[in-house]
């Protein structure tokens, strides 16, 4: 402000009669023109006149209720607020992050979650919030400073800041490291008294065998088609468990008598990988068998299209999200859901919400990216696909492997042996090729060259049976431009093809692609035309909107609008229209569903309209009760319908009569024992012992001498710690600590080691009766140690000379007896074993007698 007095003070001759409220952009100008004010005056008056002048001031910063300091700047641009990243960083003293390239990578709080910042495609990953605005943040020299909203969205659970006061209070979403630190004091102290605890941690191992769930599914259905009125009924059960160390789910058709389905899956191999043996039986009654081992995405392309493929629980409904809308439903068949949506697109994060059939809610987060199967230095990727033919019963191979040389160069090889007809005959076609894949920045703007080659190895008359292409990708800023060019074998119906591409991501919501295509087929010649795709995708709080066009080769146009509404409580709300340019097809459908089970009732409703089909109008309900009842209904404009009442349940076979908590729950089976030898390992000479008192998950039950006690319903993924009390007399735990988590797959075998305790008791005896025998008690000692020579108790011995040294398990001990007071008195040590079987009661004697300043031994058992 003093600047600006000073200047117009400066500038009245020039002026005149202007004063500093009545001066105008125009003026100023002439100002500028005139050489009456610099250059620099002339940038400071026109940010002031339009309400962009920078505005740093220091603040009072509280974080989680404690004051970090009172000299934290805040900067108001723009009509927002900025806060300096660096200068909250240093002052939480926060350092686990890199910033290079314009991409922060943060670890955050004490469960080291990951977030990333690029802003050079302005996107988050790892936070809730997935994209921001230029305007969102801008740099000052080597310090960047973030819009307080997008810093609250990515750090802060609230903020508070008091202009007047010049106060920000924040409350922090992550643990910061001042308090990591003073949690890290408070904890030290547990810690030492936790290093002489034996840790036993329990959790799930695969199996060759378990019992696992069943669902049953039972339903009569009540037609009406074309004025023509039918029954049926229907039923199958599925069933899920552990069996050859994989997860199996198979389906069984009861009204046929036949099963139709099974899938055995192995999930969380090294390097994220899985494998799957599935089949399924067709129309004709023959099995389509298959085998899949590939790294785990969650997704998969067919085409240019991406497909979303998650292993859920039997049962499960499971809602896909995008920008916090439900953009489609997707129910479990043989343990697998599938999306096939419009709306999923390269470089977008999506959210698997899975409700499972008894209403426990998990989630899982799928990320689509063009990586080119690029691999990080070591790692390696494998995909093995094999699957039987409809051709002689043949078997198709699609085989690959890719091996991450350095953090940008990546090879790849590939083999394929598929049946086919060629040429009116039947025979194998076989391919292998090698793939080179380099991924780089150039001026912090990515890049990727992919090069391809494929040799035809099969005997068959081609001409051609080399297969070259080559990729060139570089994004930057907004923009993302792809070249593909490739030249076939003879075995491709294409002889070459070229493809050009911009993408172009102007905003968050706004997205533009067009590609230009010549194509040249060995049979139809050559061809070529455009590919247009454009959307918006726009959230206005708990609404979704999305606008889509696209164009084929054809020249064909098709728009589609789409609406998801999730603001009422629950509930979410979906509309999708669309038509293509030639029109006579619209298509329209509202859904409305029930987003979380309320009081056991699960719930859709769908309305859609269709041009092309003789019934336009379709009226469709689902209801699902309490994880038993089960209400479909589909009608028509025509008057058909469909209806159809049945029992949905899903059960726990070693438990059919307890109501599941969850199907993402693992059974627990708790043996408490007799450790005899004090090894900690269920010996088969050991016994089991009851009277033990177990808690989890807030059930309590009391362990028997004769079998395992079980635990049903347990939920996975969360760590439990149990407090196991024994109630026997002269038994305990000892130093010991339990805990368990269940990750799914077989039971959780607990093996809870209970101690006998023991005694070593004795007297020590004076042989001279002269002696003040009160006085050599007085100061007497006993001591034991164990095997280690570790110190285990001291005893001083009462005014008789009796001792009793009691909690010791079994194993090998030193007794020492010395005095403290007589350095005449001459020390002895002495081994002994308390072993279970030899002892009749739970008390080791042990006597001495003290003749001439030594000590002997009276009896030892």
């Amino acid at each position: 402000m003093l600047k600006k007095l000073f200047l117009f003070c400066f500038l009245l001759p020039y002026t005149l009669l202007f004063s500093i409220e009545d001066l105008s952009l125009e003026q100023l100008e002439t100002l500028r023109d005139r050489g009456a004010i610099s250059l620099d005056d002339y940038e400071f008056l026109k940010d002031e006149l339009e309400g962009r002048l920078e505005e740093k001031h220091s603040f009072t910063l509280f974080v989680n209720r404690n004051q970090i300091t009172n000299n934290f700047p805040i900067v108001y641009k723009n009509d927002k607020t900025f806060i300096s990243l660096q200068e909250y960083f240093k002052n939480i003293n926060y350092r686990n992050f890199t910033f290079t390239n314009n991409i922060l990578d943060m670890t955050i709080g004490e469960e080291l979650a990951n977030i990333m910042i690029n802003f050079n495609t302005l996107k988050i990953t790892g936070n809730e919030r997935t994209n921001f605005e230029k305007n969102d943040f801008y740099f000052a020299g080597d310090e960047l400073f973030l819009e307080s909203n997008l810093f609250s969205d990515i750090f802060l659970n609230a903020i508070d800041i008091d202009y007047s006061s010049t106060r920000i209070s924040m409350s922090t979403k992550y643990t910061i490291p001042n308090e990591i630190n003073r949690l890290i004091k408070i904890q030290e102290g547990k810690l030492n008294d936790d290093r002489n605890l034996t840790n036993f941690y329990y959790t799930n191992s695969r199996e060759l065998f378990n019992l696992g769930y069943m669902r049953f599914n039972l339903e009569k259905t009540f037609s009406k088609t074309d004025d023509v009125k039918g029954d049926d009924w229907d039923g199958y059960l599925e069933y899920q468990g552990s069996f050859l160390y994989g997860e199996l789910t198979t389906e069984y058709n009861l009204k046929d008598g036949e099963f139709t389905g099974a899938n055995l899956y192995y999930p969380n191999l090294p390097y994220n990988h899985y494998v799957e043996i599935y089949g399924d039986k067709n129309s004709d009654g023959r099995w389509n068998k298959s085998i899949l081992f590939q790294k785990d995405k969650g997704y998969y392309e067919d085409g240019k299209q991406f497909v979303i493929r998650e292993n859920v629980p039997i049962g499960s409904r499971v809602e896909l999200v995008y920008l916090g809308a439900t953009i489609d439903i997707g129910y479990e068949e043989n343990g697998v859901v599938e999306f096939r949506n419009s709306e999923l697109k390269n470089d977008r994060e999506y959210l698997l919400r899975i409700h499972t059939k008894d209403g426990r809610r998990l989630t899982q987060i799928i990320k689509t990216n063009d990586d080119f199967n690029q691999q990080n230095p070591g790692e390696f990727q494998y995909r093995f696909f094999g699957t039987e033919t409809n051709l002689d019963n043949r078997n198709n191979y699609d085989t690959s492997i890719y091996y991450g040389v350095t953090d940008n160069f990546t090879v790849g090889a590939n083999y394929f042996k598929t049946y086919e007809q060629i040429n009116n005959k039947n025979t194998y076609i076989e391919r292998a090729g090698g793939e080179l894949i380099y991924s780089d920045l150039f001026k912090s703007n990515a890049y990727s060259i992919v090069l391809k080659g494929e040799e035809l190895l099969s005997d068959e008359d081609f001409e051609r049976k080399h297969t070259f292409e080559g990729l060139a990708q570089m994004k930057f800023q907004k923009f993302k431009i792809r070249y593909e060019e490739a030249h076939f074998s003879d075995y491709y119906d294409e002889k070459s093809s070229r493809r050009a591409t911009l993408e172009y991501n102007p905003s968050s919501y706004l997205s533009f692609d067009y590609s230009y295509v010549w194509i040249d087929e060995w049979e139809s010649g050559k061809s070529e035309g455009s590919e247009i795709s454009a959307e918006i995708a726009k959230s206005f709080s708990s609404l979704l909107t999305t606008l889509q066009f696209e164009r084929d080769l054809n020249d064909e146009n098709r728009y589609s609008l789409n609406l998801y509404y999730t603001g009422y409580r629950d509930y979410s709300v979906k509309w999708s229209n669309s038509i293509t340019e030639r029109g006579g097809d619209f298509e329209s459908t509202i859904s409305l569903f029930n987003r979380a089970r309320q009081n056991g009732l699960d719930y859709s409703f769908e309305i859609s309209y269709n041009e092309q089909d003789k019934e336009k109008f379709t009226f469709r309900v689902n209801i699902d009760y309490d994880n038993w009842f089960k209400f479909d209904m589909n009608s028509k404009d025509s008057g058909d319908y469909d209806i159809s009442i049945g029992l949905d349940r899903v059960v726990d076979l070693k438990n059919i009569t307890k109501p599941l908590d969850s199907l993402d729950t693992s059974r627990v089976k708790v043996i408490t024992y007799l450790d005899t030898n004090n090894n900690n390992q269920f010996d088969k000479t050991e016994n089991y012992i009851g009277d033990v008192e177990v808690e989890i998950d807030g059930i309590k039950k009391v362990t028997s001498y004769s079998e395992p006690t079980y635990f049903f319903g347990v939920p996975n993924n969360i760590l439990y710690n149990l407090n196991p009390i024994v109630k026997r007399p002269s038994y305990d735990i000892v130093n010991s600590k339990f805990s368990l988590k269940g990750k799914g797959g077989g039971d959780i075998e607990v093996l809870i080691p209970i101690k006998p305790l023991f005694s070593v008791a004795g007297s020590i005896m004076i042989e001279d009766s002269t002696l003040n025998s009160i006085d050599i008690y007085e100061g007497l000692v006993v001591k034991i140690f164990d095997s280690n020579n570790k110190l285990i108790s001291t005893m001083l011995p009462d005014f008789t000379g009796y001792f009793d040294i009691s909690g010791l398990n079994s194993g090998q001990y030193k007794v020492e007896v010395s005095s403290f007071k007589d350095s005449s008195i001459k020390q002895l040590t002495t081994d002994v074993d308390i072993i279970y079987s030899n002892l009749k009661g739970n008390i080791l004697e042990l006597n001495f007698i003290l003749k001439n300043n030594q000590f002997e031994i009276v009896k030892a058992f």
